[in-house]
């Protein structure tokens, strides 16, 4: 039907409903008619003597039959308009809300009753589009709830669910369960050399393969990033789980074909066994996640089955965070300071603080041994807090005490430091508390904290140089850095990589990097510092070079606070001699940290 024969039927039934409503007012009104005219009757009669007895016969039939008139009329009204506002509602029913919505707008009571139509109309349609998506926004919630977008393989949360039934099946049947976990090895190298449009697609490549490898009853899922986990049911021993490592590890091997390229990858499994005991679903994942990092860390490309004994080393590391969390309010960490030596003139010009823990059941312990997991949970902020303020003020005590001594003091800061937004104002805060001459501070960043997040810590460094310290780079030669970021970065210092230091002379490569890390160093306008210098030979070939300064065995190993002043007080013997037989004397590990 058009929109002119709907406006048209709309009108009419309109219009009708407008008359029979006029018609039914009209009934209405003459009922207070009869009623006055049964209430009068009595007196009319008496008032018509011997004639109102002949008026008494009819007067009563005539009401009833008026009467039942007036309620048929109504009758009939009452569905004529009913008739009508059907009718109206079914033209309107017939169209689409859209097609109301261009009808002229009215004023009477047909353009109101349009207008009611087709807002009601829409509503009904609204909803009905809404009740038949529903179906289809469950199934979407349901996908994302307990589906990978990516792959369309389950996620984890699916996989632990469908884990903890297998394992009440198990327990119940006395049956055994296993779990792989895969880590893909290198994949990060992957999406930053080829992009992660290339990395999504190879992920989507390695689903399909490891599921065209498993059985259709097994469970494959997507754990995140390049993880996934496999659950096989109904596994006798581990020789089941192996061979499907296996299966697996070959399926990968072969070249992906990834946007015209071949792209090679390699997997890490890690399988664990459910047991007699009782397990949870993150019990068996985090046996396999060991047993994968294992077999990381025994080469790639291999699996591992778990056993009780790797375990230990995450227990031990559990246990070391705790105690490390409640280290620095019991006052458990101490300095050491190793001299940073002027070679020219041979006088001690700085210090290094380096970072001790004297654990209650472990003994001393070094950087090597806790200073990573600082740096995972954190604690590494208040821990290099404490550092800082504890190196600032035994130098400035150091300074006091020997006025005419100029000594400046080098402090490490890592990469969870930089990255805080305070971190300038709190060094500023431990200048002005300690009363040292931020000229003497030396903050050491390691190559690969400057290349991280190049424009923040541009900024941050800049920051700290307006403070007045001095800024270097340590383990310099060991990241990843171009020249061009060097000439950006306001860096005053490069300290050598001791890994270099030890082959100089006699390896040419290591000669050479050297050199070349001095010349550069040079031409920007920077001195250089080489650590880990322990011969007398390779301090001479330093000097050779122009090198600045030196640090490591040669001159002295890390010394507790109370040995450094006489260090400092005493003659220099590194210019004119090259025997260090005097000065070797320690306890430190060959790293010097």
């Amino acid at each position: 039907m058009s929109t002119e024969e709907l406006n048209r039927e709309l009108a009419f039934a309109g219009q009708r409903v407008k008359q029979k409503v006029i018609l039914a007012l009209t009934l209405a009104s003459v009922i207070p008619l009869l009623i006055l005219t049964y209430a009068f009757q009595a007196p009319v009669r008496s008032m018509l003597g011997p004639i109102g007895q002949y008026t008494e016969a009819f007067t009563m039939p005539a009401l009833l039959i008026f009467t039942g008139l007036l309620m048929a009329g109504g009758g009939f009204v009452v569905w004529d308009v009913a008739s009508a506002i059907s009718r109206a509602a079914q033209l309107a029913t017939t169209a689409k809300a859209s097609d109301l919505s261009t009808i002229p707008t009215r004023k009477d009571e047909i353009g109101t009753l349009m207008s009611s139509f087709a807002k009601m109309l829409a509503t009904v349609e609204q909803q009905t589009d809404e009740i038949n998506q529903f179906p289809k926004r469950l199934d979407q919630l349901a996908r994302q709830a307990f589906r990978d977008s990516l792959t369309s393989m389950p996620n984890r949360a699916l996989f632990m669910d469908r884990l903890s039934h297998a394992l009440t099946r198990t327990e119940r049947r006395g049956e055994q369960l296993a779990v792989l976990f895969l880590d893909l090895d290198r994949f990060k190298v992957v999406n930053d050399s080829l992009g992660h449009s290339v990395g999504d697609q190879l992920l989507v490549g390695v689903s399909q393969r490891l599921a065209a490898c498993l059985r259709p009853e097994d469970t494959i899922a997507r754990l995140g990033g390049d993880e996934f986990a496999i659950l096989l049911e109904d596994v006798k021993d581990d020789r089941g789980p192996t061979s499907v490592a296996d299966r697996l590890t070959a399926e990968l091997q072969q070249p992906f074909k990834v946007e015209g390229r071949e792209v090679i990858i390699t997997v890490s499994i890690g399988i664990a066994m459910s047991t007699a005991k009782r397990m949870t679903p993150e019990d068996i994942l985090r046996d396999a996640d060991l047993a994968m990092y294992h077999a990381k860390g025994k080469g790639k490309a291999r699996y591992e089955v778990f056993d009780k004994s790797m375990n230990a080393p995450a227990q031990e590391r559990m246990d070391l965070e705790l105690d490390l969390r409640n280290a620095v309010t019991r006052g458990e960490f101490t300095l050491h300071y190793q001299p940073v030596v002027d070679l020219p003139s041979g006088r001690i010009t700085e210090v290094e603080a380096l970072v001790r823990w004297k654990h209650p059941q472990r003994g001393l312990l070094f950087p090597a041994d806790f200073v990573g997991l600082s740096e995972e949970t954190g604690l590494i902020v208040p821990l290099g807090r404490w550092v800082l303020h504890e190196a600032c003020r035994q130098t400035r005590q150091w300074q006091l005490a020997s006025p005419g001594t100029p000594l400046a003091i080098s402090v490490n800061i890592s990469a969870r430091q930089l990255q805080q937004p305070g971190l300038v104002e709190e060094i500023a805060a431990v200048l002005r508390d300690t009363r040292l001459d931020p000229s003497t501070l030396r903050l050491e960043i390691t190559e690969t904290v400057v290349m991280h997040d190049a424009p923040t810590t541009l900024a941050r460094l800049e920051a700290l140089k307006a403070l007045g310290v001095q800024l270097a780079i340590d383990d310099f030669g060991t990241g990843y850095s171009s020249l061009g970021y060097l000439k950006r970065f306001p860096v005053d210092t490069l300290k050598i990589d001791r890994s270099f230091v030890k082959g100089i002379g006699g390896n040419v490569e290591d000669s050479a990097i050297v050199r070349a890390v001095i010349t550069v160093a040079k031409s920007l306008n920077l001195s250089v510092t080489a650590e880990g210098i322990e011969t007398a030979e390779q301090l001479e070939h330093l000097r050779t070079l122009g090198c600045d300064h030196g640090q490591g065995y040669f001159f002295a190993k890390p010394l507790t606070s109370d040995r450094v002043p006489a260090l400092l007080l005493s003659t220099s013997p590194w210019g004119a001699r090259s025997d260090s037989s005097s000065f070797t004397n320690g306890h430190a590990s060959p790293n010097g940290h």
